[in-house]
């Protein structure tokens, strides 16, 4: 619980907060719903760009990440094209 009070305690809260504390409260579900509830999430810019630099932050590869964030290898590759410039430096898109 208090964990959640920590989440619940900032001022805004981002996508990645929400489902974090949907798993820390409902804990993991069952296998069907996770599939369907993850084909229907959508994140914006600063959600990916929070997933980004989680990545180069704890050093794990496109697999790890996308297995940490239950997503496919491919949308991390795409994700990254789209972010990332060529010096690994996330690009601001305005």
């Amino acid at each position: 619980m208090d964990q959640c009070k920590k989440i619940l305690q900032k001022e805004n809260l981002s996508e990645l907060d929400i489902l974090e504390l949907n798993q820390k409260i409902f804990g993991n579900s069952e296998l069907d719903a996770e599939r369907f509830n993850q084909r229907h999430r959508a994140y914006n810019e600063a959600a990916i760009k929070q997933i980004l630099n989680y990545q180069s932050k704890n050093r794990c590869n496109n697999t790890e990440l996308a297995k940490y964030f239950k997503l496919s290898r491919n949308t991390v590759i795409k994700w990254k094209k789209l972010f990332i410039d060529k010096n690994n430096n996330l690009e601001n898109r305005d």
